[in-house]
C-alpha cells in the first residue's frame, strides 16, 4: 500500500488483522497474563496482529486495527474508562516509533528487512516509553483528584506489597510507579514486535503474494533501494 491509496487488499487487511487484535486481547484478558510488578499491567497479545497489520500491509491499516481493539477495550475492557486510552497511547507511539525506525534504516546502505525491524522496535520502545510516561505523569499527579483510584497514594497501598516482595522500596513512589511502568512497556513492545518479526520471517509467509505483492515493508525497502 503506497501513501495516499487504500485498496482492497489493505481494507481486508484493516478487517483481518482489527478482528485478530479484538480476539488476542480478549484471550490475554481470560489468561490474566498481569506484569508481577504492577498486576494492573497487563501484556496483551492483541498487539502481534497490529503490528503484523504494519509489517504486512503498512501503517493505516495498523493504525485501523489499533483503533478497533481500542474500542473493544472501551466495551469489554478493564480499567475504563482510564486504561483503554492510555493503551491506545501506547500502541500509537509504538506504531509511530516504528515507522520512523523503518523509514530511518531505509536510507543506510544496502537496508534490509532485519535492519529496519531492529531499529524500528529499538525507535518504538522509545517512543512508547516516553508517551506513557507523560500520560502517566499527568494521570497521577494531575488528574487523580478526579479518578482517585488512579492516585499515587492509591496505587501503592494496593499495589505496594507486590514491589515489596521483589525487594522494590516504594518510598519514592511517583518514581518506583513509573519506572516501573517504562519496564513494563519496553518488554511488552519487545515481545509483541519480536512475535510478529518472527511471523513474517517464516518461509509460508514471505511466500505469500497478496493481489501481486509482498510485505509493505519488503516492498517499502525494495523502492527506497531503488531510488538510491
Amino acid at each position: 500500500m503506497r501513501a495516499g491509496r487504500i485498496d482492497s487488499v489493505s481494507l481486508a487487511g484493516m478487517a483481518i488483522f482489527g478482528a485478530l487484535a479484538v480476539v488476542l486481547t480478549t484471550v490475554s484478558q481470560s489468561l490474566g497474563l498481569n506484569f508481577p510488578l504492577l498486576p494492573y499491567l497487563q501484556f496483551d497479545l492483541g498487539e502481534i496482529a497490529i503490528f503484523l497489520a504494519f509489517f504486512i500491509f503498512g501503517p493505516v491499516p495498523a493504525i485501523v486495527a489499533s483503533f478497533v481493539e481500542f474500542g473493544t477495550l472501551m466495551v469489554v475492557g478493564e480499567n475504563v474508562p482510564i486504561g483503554p486510552p492510555l493503551k491506545l497511547i501506547s500502541v500509537l507511539s509504538s506504531l509511530l516509533g516504528i515507522w520512523v525506525g523503518t523509514v530511518l534504516a531505509s536510507r543506510v546502505k544496502n537496508p534490509t528487512v532485519g535492519r529496519a525491524t531492529g531499529v524500528g522496535t529499538f525507535v518504538g520502545i522509545l517512543a512508547r516509553i516516553g508517551a506513557t510516561t507523560v500520560a502517566n505523569f499527568y494521570l497521577i499527579v494531575v488528574l487523580s483528584s478526579y479518578f482517585t483510584y488512579y492516585s499515587l497514594s492509591a496505587i501503592l497501598d494496593y499495589y505496594g506489597h507486590y514491589l515489596s516482595a521483589f525487594g522494590i522500596n516504594s518510598s519514592n513512589g511517583l518514581e518506583i510507579i513509573l519506572g516501573v511502568t517504562a519496564i513494563f512497556n519496553a518488554l511488552q513492545l519487545l515481545f509483541a514486535c519480536g512475535v510478529s518479526v518472527i511471523i513474517i520471517r517464516l518461509p509460508q509467509i514471505r511466500m505469500v503474494r497478496a493481489a501481486g505483492r509482498g510485505l509493505w515493508i519488503s516492498s517499502y525497502i525494495q523502492r527506497k533501494t531503488e531510488l538510491k
